[in-house]
């Protein structure tokens, strides 16, 4: 089923990603697009909560027609916009119930729900709500950071743990799951080695510039199987090319690199995406947003040839 038609331009209309429809019951759609606009378990810089909207303004250059993948991703498939979780501010627990209540409910209506973040931690609950659907999924992590620590602060829940909750729930099949970009200074010299130990593969993101993008999508198809979840952190971009986000690290992949990476995931059964931590307050010209968008863009592109569920 095609998507909406554009009648406006794209400085034009309100704000829903891509230009596609705004429908909170998105009923026999094919995607749902969905923000989670939540920030309060941040450990440095805050304002993820605005990333949503920024990147549905970003996504109103986007064009209808991916040229590299020959495919036309919104007259493909139904892409619709379902608005936002109601989260509660500065309380993650609740929020994180919201989350999965909702994206649950979206996932009985279509087939793939994609999540504009917000911080790392709205993760979790997105993927208890692929649980729901699945059962345990392989998982695609797209970081500067592992974000498997077990507590923040002494808390239960921060942007920095995730994935340490996601492979102890049994949400993830970790040992079909790889991390990809993980790079700068750590609080202890362990807190690489433990993703391991949870059972992640690792491309680390010194390992990365000597694999290349070829050689680490190589390893991404050897690893990964079955039903495919990709979580995507905006910081595994070097700053030159996404400085708007909480964590920055120096050092990390180009936009070309990420988007030559997105396009590498064809062929594997993709049933879901977050893409999260774009900061528009430290943000620049929107290259931050842009980015984001196109690679969520992309990520349907991938869905549109036929790497969905």
């Amino acid at each position: 089923m095609s998507g909406q038609q554009r009648e406006l331009g794209p400085f034009g209309g309100i704000a829903t990603f891509g230009g596609q429809l705004h429908r909170p019951d998105p009923a026999g759609a094919d995607v749902a697009v969905v923000g989670v606009p939540y920030d309060s378990a941040t450990t440095f810089r805050s304002g993820a909560r605005f990333g949503p909207r920024a990147i549905r303004v970003a996504s109103q250059a986007l064009r209808s027609y991916n040229s590299a993948l020959d495919v036309q991703p919104f007259e493909v498939l139904e892409v619709v916009d379902a608005g936002d979780v109601p989260v509660v501010p500065a309380y993650v627990e609740a929020t994180q119930e919201r989350i999965t209540a909702r994206v649950a409910q979206l996932l009985r209506a279509v087939g793939v729900v994609v999540a504009l973040g917000g911080d790392h931690s709205v993760s979790l609950p997105l993927l208890r709500a692929q649980r729901l659907r699945r059962g345990p999924v392989a998982l695609i992590h797209l970081d500067a950071h592992p974000d498997t620590w077990s507590d923040e602060f002494g808390m239960r829940y921060g942007h920095g743990t995730p994935f340490w909750h996601a492979a102890k729930e049994g949400l993830v099949d970790a040992a079909a799951s790889i991390q990809i970009g993980m790079r700068g200074p750590t609080d202890a010299p362990d807190d690489l080695r433990r993703s391991r130990e949870l059972g992640y593969h690792m491309v680390t993101g010194e390992e990365f510039w000597e694999l290349g993008v070829e050689g680490t999508l190589a390893r991404v198809h050897q690893v990964v199987r079955g039903p495919a979840y990709l979580s995507l952190d905006i910081d595994v971009a070097d700053p030159a090319y996404a400085p708007g986000t909480g964590t920055p690290e120096v050092g990390g992949l180009t936009s070309r690199q990420l988007v030559t990476l997105v396009r590498g995931l064809a062929g594997l059964e993709l049933v879901g995406m977050d893409l999260v931590e774009v900061a528009p307050p430290f943000d620049h010209g929107e290259i931050t947003s842009l980015l984001a968008a196109n690679l969520v863009y992309e990520f349907l592109s991938l869905l549109a040839k036929g790497s969905r569920p």
